[in-house]
Order: structure tokens, then C-alpha cells, then sequence
């Protein structure tokens, strides 16, 4: 028996992954279900092995997967799918499905399946890939339009033997701010209105200078196929207003600007940022800085992934710390030795949510005399304390460059040989935040040099990294008997799922243990777990999983902070599974088993 498609084709067109296909195909595939009805206790159907049979959708009631002892492997329930291939963990090669309740089931023949898999990537990364690629196709995010969709002109370029003046005509005919410089079809260089008058007009260089002399080399591109927000963030990372774009083929194709994304939904960051920087006062920043949890909520609201919202809210974060930095050498006078301002934890990693404390210390050239001493004090003093007022709370630990993280580069290394050289569990807890480290301000070389040699010493610390991954094994995702959610409890009361703790943390944790085992250089998570499935560490396959599971449980706990926020109320990290939809709570689960195995892996690797 078929329903009438009319009937069915607007409850299809929101069931994952038929939500990605076009609404014209979903109203075809409407008319091509069966349906089909069972009592509470049928036996619906077996899959041995899944995958090669009809595709199943539930309708109205609930199922229960069993494997081949009859045992419960979890529940489904309306507008979920049975007859594909599921990762449970333990792993399951097959299993068969009953009636938990009366069912009204809707059933797609195995040829029509086939052909959707075949023609439609939305279908076949669903049903035939890992876990990975659903969760990538249920994580709410739209990821922004590509540039290459943003019908941005083709560039107007020049090549380095063309004089300035031939150059500062060219823009001006073209109306344009900037100029890529391409020889022999690579992008070599760029120059922009800004360059004309601070490199030429300011130092009065003739007009018939080799452009070559005064463009900024190898300038920082874009691929076509980045989305805006990645645009986005590289300008608030480099401080430009504008940036090449390159095709596959590192083609130059169009140069983006900030006027060009300030068209879109996200051009909000980029004039914060500016406007921080221009700040008079550390009142004037703290005022500004206030303003970006409700302009970061309302890109996750729109859409934006939580991987981009992390690095914008880094990103801020960078720029209020650094306008400080000015404002104190301001006041305070020239330095009196070389310095490096570092951030720790998820501001390093660029990981920032919508709200955060602040966790920085400062790296000194040399051991400081009392002079020296004196100024490195009221520096930090100043920057933390302003920090605090633009919304960036003390650290409750204490890590913070006003306390006694402000060290000589011989100090910073002789605490990194201490833990690595006699660990024990207090100190490698307290010690881990360091390992994620960036320079903000300042010498950043003397940052590298420290980051370079810290990971090649924990590298052969084989006793330090057990160690830090039984500690990373602290944190455990929120799973039960039967895959069933364990809440975080209050008194009697359950409050919810912690997804800061049990879902982030874990996962930040073994991108941390991997890069140090490997001695990688990459301090963003995803990052990290991207370079050690390339070096071998885990498998290309595992990694893949572990950074999909990492966006999805991020981003879950991102929108619930953007909604706490629109309705007034101070964002947290515990949220009600009861507030999420069945698919959700089922894609929350694979995220979480997902990060389980991978802490299974890690505690056999080292023998925990």
C-alpha cells in the first residue's frame, strides 16, 4: 500500500539526510514509500549484514535494535531509520528490529536506495560512510556560502617590474584598494592603498619604483571553497582588509574584502576588532568586548559552525588583550627587555565559547631585576584587570600573568622540566593548560622556540604522557548501561549533561596526549587530531570521527549557550536531554561513543 505523497512529503523533507535533497526529488520519493504497520512485540525485520536491504523510517511509534542474542542495543523512535549500517559500541555486525510499541512504519525499496546512493552524496555519506558523516549532516550548521558563490569580480593584477605610479593609476581607473602582484601566474605579492602611503608617500620613493619593492610578499590567501566566516577569521587573525582567493588549482580567482563581508551576516567581528584596536582607553575596551557574546550568539544562531565562532571569539579576545598591551606600554614606557604575552587553554587553541575566564602568563628574555620586575608587574596587573572588566573573569586557578605565571624563558623551562621529569597526578592536572600555548603579543619567536622544545622533551617522556592520559581519562562521556545518558546531579535533582566536561574536555584531552606523543606543533584541537592521523598516531578514519564528534558536541552546547542568552540568562554547559530532538539525542550518543572507543584505544596504548 502507498501513501499519498502530498501526505508524507513535508514530514520526509525533515528527516536526515532527505533534508539535504531537493524538495522536487523528496515529493518523488513520497510516492515511492510503502506502508507498513506492526503491534507492540512484532519481529519488523533483520539485517545481516545491514546496508544491503530497504531503508526503513518510523513514522509513529518506537523499535528496539537487538543483536544476535536478543539483547537491547538502543531505541528509535519517530523520524529515525533502521536497515543501514549502525556503529554501536562494543561493535555489531548485525542485528534485527521489533516493535516496542504499535508502529506505523514507512519502507523504501532497496533498488530506490541504491540509486540514491549513487546519485546523491547527501545519501551515500549517510548511509554507506563512519559515523562522521552523519553527524556532519545533523549538526544544524550551514557553514555560510562558499566565496567561490559570492560572485566576487576577477582581480585586476599586476606584476612586480610595474612602476608604483603605473600601479596607484591602475587602482584608480578600477576603483579598487588593493593590487595582487602575479608573476608567471603565481600570486606573489600584494599592495594596498595603505602601502602607497605609508611605504612610498611617507619615505617619498620616486614614482618609477618597481612595485616588487614595496608590495607585501606572499601574501595569506583564501580557497574559493572556504566559507565567508573563514574569510572572516583570517582578517581578524592577520589584521588586513583584504585577501587573495585561490581555486584548487592555487589559481588566483578574485581578491575578498572587508567591505565584501560586511555585505553578509558576519561582517560584525571584523568591525569589533577594528574598533577595539582603536580603543582610547582600557573603559573603551571593556565597553567594546561586552558587546561580542550577543554578536557571537547571534551567528551561532544563524548558522555559523562552532569552529568559526571559537576562533572569532578568540580572535576578540586577542585583539582586547593586545590593545591593552599598547595602553600599558602607553603609559609605562619602552620595555626593558624583550617579552612575549602567552595565552593557555582554549583562548591558545582558538576555542573560545561565549563566555571565558582568562588564562595568560608573560615569557621574559631574561631574568628580570627589580626594575625590570616593577614594570613586568604593572604591565600584567593592568592587562589582567582589564581583562576582567571587558568580561574575561580572573582564572579561579590562578593562572594568570599578574600571579606567578610572569617567568625568564629559564624559569618557563625549568617548570616544564619539573613536571615532565617527576610526574605525579596533582601537578600533571595542574600542569596540562600550559601545554596549550600561543603567543598573543610580543616576541613570538621566543613562544615557538619554548612551544618546540617542550614538545620534543614530552615526546621522549614516555612516564609523563601515561601520566596525562590517565588523567585525560578523568572525563568521561556522559553514557550508561544501554547508551542511556548519565546526567550531572544537584541534590536529588538531575541537571542535566555537562558538554563542556564529559563531551569537550575529553576530546580536547586526547588531541592534547596525541600531540605531544607526536611532538606536534598545531595547538587547535581539531588541528591536532587532524595532524596526528596524519603522522600515524590514530588512523586517518578515527580522526575524522573524533573532529566530527568534537563540532557536533560543540556545537550543540553552542546553540544551547546562544538560546540561554536570547531569553536573558547567563550561558552554562548543562543541557537537558529532554530539550533535544530524538535525532539529536541520537547523533549526541554517537558523538559520545565516538570519543569513548578513542579513550579505549588511548588507555590500551598506554596501558592504563
Amino acid at each position: 500500500m502507498s501513501p499519498a505523497p502530498k501526505d508524507i512529503s513535508e514530514f520526509l523533507s525533515q528527516v536526515v539526510p532527505f533534508d539535504a535533497l531537493a524538495q522536487d526529488l523528496v515529493g518523488r520519493l513520497a510516492g515511492l514509500l510503502t506502508i507498513r504497520y506492526f503491534r507492540a512485540g512484532d519481529r519488523i525485520a533483520a539485517f545481516d549484514p545491514p546496508g544491503q536491504s530497504a531503508l526503513f523510517i518510523v513514522r509513529k511509534g518506537a523499535v528496539e535494535l537487538l543483536d544476535a542474542n536478543g539483547d537491547s542495543l538502543e531505541h528509535r523512535g519517530e523520524g529515525e531509520l533502521f536497515g543501514h549500517r549502525i556503529v554501536f559500541d562494543p561493535p555489531v555486525e548485525r542485528y534485527s528490529v521489533r516493535a516496542v510499541e504499535d508502529c506505523l512504519i514507512w519502507e523504501l525499496g532497496r533498488e530506490h536506495v541504491e540509486r540514491l546512493i549513487a546519485e546523491h552524496d547527501a545519501m551515500s555519506r549517510f548511509l554507506a560512510a563512519r559515523p562522521a558523516a552523519r553527524l556532519a549532516t545533523g549538526d544544524g550548521t550551514t557553514g555560510g556560502d562558499a566565496l567561490a558563490h559570492l560572485g566576487l569580480r576577477p582581480p585586476v593584477t599586476t606584476g612586480p617590474e610595474r612602476s608604483i605610479g603605473d600601479c596607484a593609476r591602475l587602482m584608480a581607473q578600477h576603483r579598487i584598494s588593493c593590487l595582487p602582484v602575479v608573476s608567471d601566474d603565481r600570486l606573489v605579492g600584494i599592495v594596498t592603498d595603505r602601502d602607497l602611503r605609508n611605504r612610498v608617500l611617507a619615505r617619498n620613493l620616486p614614482a618609477d619604483t618597481d612595485v616588487g619593492q614595496i608590495m607585501t610578499p606572499d601574501p595569506s590567501p583564501v580557497r574559493d571553497s572556504a566559507p565567508a566566516s573563514e574569510a572572516v577569521v583570517e582578517m581578524m587573525r592577520l589584521g588586513v582588509h583584504h585577501l587573495p582567493v585561490l581555486d584548487a588549482g592555487d589559481r588566483l580567482v578574485a581578491v575578498v574584502s572587508s567591505g565584501d563581508l560586511m555585505q553578509l551576516q558576519a561582517p560584525d567581528p571584523l568591525r569589533l576588532v577594528r574598533d577595539i584596536a582603536r580603543a582610547e582607553d582600557a573603559d573603551a575596551v571593556a565597553h567594546l568586548a561586552r558587546r561580542g557574546p550577543a554578536l557571537l550568539a547571534g551567528l551561532a544562531r544563524a548558522g555559523t559552525g562552532v569552529t568559526e565562532v571559537g576562533r572569532m571569539a578568540s580572535r576578540i579576545t586577542d585583539a582586547c588583550t593586545g590593545r591593552l598591551l599598547e595602553l600599558a606600554e602607553r603609559d609605562l614606557g619602552e620595555a626593558p627587555m624583550a617579552w612575549t604575552w602567552l595565552s593557555f587553554g582554549s583562548q591558545a587553541r582558538l576555542e573560545q565559547g561565549l563566555v571565558s575566564d582568562q588564562d595568560n602568563g608573560l615569557l621574559l628574555a631574561d631574568e628580570p631585576d627589580d626594575g625590570a620586575e616593577d614594570y613586568f608587574r604593572s604591565m600584567a596587573e593592568f592587562v589582567c584587570t582589564g581583562l576582567d572588566a571587558c568580561g574575561y573573569v580572573f582564572c579561579p586557578g590562578g593562572v594568570m600573568a599578574q600571579g606567578e605565571w610572569r617567568m625568564s624563558r629559564r624559569a618557563w623551562r625549568k617548570r616544564f622540566d619539573d613536571w615532565m621529569r617527576e610526574p605525579e597526578p596533582k601537578s600533571v592536572m595542574h600542569c596540562s593548560i600550559f601545554f596549550d600555548m600561543r603567543a598573543v603579543r610580543g616576541d613570538s619567536r621566543m613562544a615557538e622556540s619554548l612551544h618546540r622544545e617542550v614538545l620534543e622533551q614530552a615526546r621522549e617522556s614516555d612516564i609523563f604522557r601515561r601520566f596525562l592520559a590517565a588523567e585525560s581519562m578523568t572525563h568521561r562521556p556522559p553514557l550508561g548501561l544501554f547508551r542511556q545518558f548519565v546526567q550531572e546531579r544537584g541534590g536529588e535533582r538531575s541537571k542535566g549533561l555537562n558538554l563542556k566536561k564529559r563531551g569537550v574536555i575529553p576530546i580536547v584531552d586526547l588531541a592534547r596526549v596525541h600531540a605531544l606523543e607526536g611532538a606536534l606543533g598545531a595547538v587547535h584541537s581539531e588541528d591536532r587530531i587532524r595532524a596526528a592521523g596524519e603522522a600515524g598516531l590514530i588512523s586517518s578514519g578515527d580522526a575524522d570521527d573524533l573532529i566530527h564528534a568534537l563540532r557536533f558536541i560543540g556545537g550543540v552546547r553552542l546553540r544551547h549557550q546562544a538560546r540561554q542568552m536570547e531569553h536573558g540568562h547567563k550561558p552554562d554547559n548543562l543541557v537537558d536531554p529532554d530539550e533535544l530532538s530524538s535525532l539529536h539525542r541520537r547523533y549526541l550518543r554517537s558523538a559520545f561513543s565516538i570519543v569513548t572507543s578513542a579513550q579505549r584505544a588511548l588507555a590500551q596504548h598506554y596501558m592504563l
